[in-house]
């Protein structure tokens, strides 16, 4: 049995929407949950994901009014409990994630101890890693109401690009966000569309500000690398999800933007699919924390 959402709109009827794997709340007809009856929900109101196999995310879209959970504001994305109560605008709607205990252990069990073979697919992909530089400080200095309309839109603008260049979002994590680009024949064609739409995420950060005018700063990181994918729990519609070394590598990466005050950084397994390869500037192999082999790393330069 499928997550749904059970819907109570103030003064029409109940009715329910299964959300499968992916469901969007909005006032416009293409969202999975239209609530097209309320001036109070915006037209990209909120994102539910599933993630990791069994587990689903809300995420607030920079909605104007806010998406609320248990009487609490959304700011970061958060994790669904069964019966959790939802508000969006004057409607509520209470997640029941269609699982029951016996069923949830074994897709947990699944995930941490291995998977199906017959549903696992090893296959290389682009991946890409990008977080907010400061969002903890800036997190304590912004009101929650303002912070939730600035993650969500950034989320939701970053979703656009991604789905534009057909990759897919993995997972949202606090403030990071994972993505990779597995679409495409050749590793040149994924590599090239992850790159590209990187260019366009530093881009869309940079005409950004927080709102007490400080710039709104992002940091990239990018790998190629073979990962497992698997619709974990195929007896049940669930979300593929993404693991292996390649991913623990792309994280690490981040942290090495960091170290080198970089906007991006990318893999020498990436960069050796970009035509580009000699606009980078090469920091050399650095050690990733956890792993024995070093890794070369390129980066846009001063």
């Amino acid at each position: 049995m499928g997550a749904k959402l059970y819907v109570n709109p103030a003064n029409l009827d109940a009715f329910e929407v299964p959300i499968g794997n992916t469901a969007t709340i909005g006032r416009t007809r293409e969202n999975t949950v239209c609530l097209s009856f309320s001036p109070q929900v915006s037209r990209q109101h909120a994102l539910i994901r599933c993630h990791n196999g069994y587990q689903y995310q809300l995420i607030d879209l920079g909605s104007r009014n806010g998406t609320y959970i248990n009487n609490q504001r959304v700011v970061m994305p958060v994790t669904l409990q069964d019966g959790a109560q939802i508000r969006v605008g004057d409607t509520s709607l209470t997640f029941n994630e269609g699982v029951d205990e016996a069923c949830e252990e074994n897709l947990r069990l699944t995930v941490v101890g291995g998977m199906d073979t017959s549903a696992v697919n090893a296959r290389p992909v682009a991946l890409l890693v990008c977080d907010i530089r400061g969002f903890s400080t800036m997190s304590e200095r912004t009101a929650s109401a303002d912070l939730a309309q600035v993650l969500g839109a950034w989320f939701r603008e970053m979703g656009n690009l991604v789905a534009q260049s057909e990759g897919t979002i993995d997972k949202f994590i606090g403030d990071a966000v994972l993505a990779y680009w597995g679409a495409m024949a050749d590793g040149a064609g994924n590599c090239g569309a992850a790159f590209s739409t990187a260019q366009k995420i530093l881009a869309l950060a940079a005409v950004r500000k927080w709102p007490n005018g400080d710039p709104f700063r992002v940091a990239v990181s990018m790998h190629y690398g073979t990962v497992t994918c698997s619709n974990i729990g195929v007896s049940v519609e669930r979300d593929a999800t993404i693991i292996g070394d390649a991913v623990n590598t792309v994280f690490r990466l981040e942290s090495v933007a960091k170290e080198l005050s970089q906007q991006m950084v990318v893999s020498g397994d990436l960069a050796a699919h970009l035509p580009l390869i000699g606009k980078f500037t090469d920091f050399g192999e650095r050690a990733l924390k956890g792993k024995k082999q070093a890794v070369r790393v390129y980066g846009l330069g001063d």
